[in-house]
């Protein structure tokens, strides 16, 4: 228990700091950290036994320099072009020198770079969202937004907007795990997970309905409180989705833990897998809750 705390501790200071920064400093962080979910993803598909590309080392961070130059279509249909066609030409190498290459190798080496690279776009995007907070919190969100800032824009409606699907991921996580523990009989996708409930996931999804609801009031977003209760319901299962993935893929490869590199907590994959899946879609409720709803709309 005491390596748990200190882990999740150090991944709190990690995380918020650059999070509250923002601008280069939060894309350089994400960017690193989903390099490193990347080099333990590669783990993971070798154990099942595939050669995956370690193309995505190059093309994970162009999705994030997509997100920070300014969503360009070209740029983000030529990075999506890389990540599928890299994985395809090493798969033909290896099969023309006579070597062992499958289409699983193509496909998990493509899998992985979307995998790591769309959360990444979404992170940044998410924290460059533009617009005003409520004025009942504008004083102490654009206050924090600009405490740790160099000279760019601080964005304090994006840094609202993280924060708040950061805190829903990690409410979602514990109140799966503290229903599940306490009321959980009926097993989700024993399959897949073994210890995971309905019980729980209900928990879980409850527990993010509840957490947006209170962030969106905190941090200013001006979301009426049952499209944030709804809202975080449609994430909480998102995360959930996440979660069963990287169970499964864990379960494919026989290994308890993505890696070793949090103290008490495993990999980076470890922490992140319910995140990946909840800022891709939190990208797109964003752009629809803002458009309803954001202050000055």
């Amino acid at each position: 228990m005491r390596e748990r705390v200190i882990g999740a501790a150090g991944v709190v200071v990690v995380g918020l700091v650059p999070i509250i920064s923002g601008g280069p400093v939060f894309a350089v962080m994400m960017t690193l950290l989903c390099l490193v979910g990347y080099r333990e993803y590669l783990t993971i598909a070798s154990l099942i036994g595939t050669r995956s590309t370690a193309s995505g080392y190059a093309i994970v961070p162009l999705f994030g320099i997509v997100a920070w130059t300014g969503y360009s279509a070209r740029g983000l249909l030529a990075t999506c072009a890389l990540a599928v066609a890299l994985p395809l030409w090493r798969a033909l190498v290896r099969s023309a020198d006579g070597r062992s290459a499958s289409l699983v190798d193509w496909g998990l080496g493509t899998a992985g770079t979307f995998y790591l690279g769309l959360p990444l776009l979404a992170a940044i995007e998410l924290r460059q969202t533009g617009g005003p907070v409520s004025e009942a919190s504008a004083t102490w969100v654009t206050g924090l937004a600009g405490a740790l800032a160099g000279d760019w824009v601080t964005h304090p409606r994006g840094l609202a907007w993280l924060l708040s699907l950061v805190l829903l991921t990690w409410g979602a996580d514990t109140g799966a795990f503290l229903v599940g523990r306490r009321f959980g009989r009926r097993l989700l996708m024993p399959a897949v997970s073994p210890k995971k409930t309905v019980e729980g996931a209900a928990g879980g999804i409850a527990a993010a309905a509840a957490t947006m609801a209170i962030a969106s009031a905190v941090f200013g977003l001006g979301l009426p409180t049952v499209a944030a209760v709804a809202i975080g319901c449609v994430l909480g299962a998102a995360g959930q989705v996440g979660d069963l993935a990287q169970s499964l893929m864990k379960r494919q490869a026989g290994v308890k833990d993505s890696g070793t590199l949090i103290r008490g907590h495993g990999g980076v994959l470890d922490r992140i897998d319910a995140l990946v899946v909840v800022l891709v879609a939190g990208l797109f409720v964003r752009d629809f809750a803002d458009v309803l709803w954001a202050p000055g709309s």
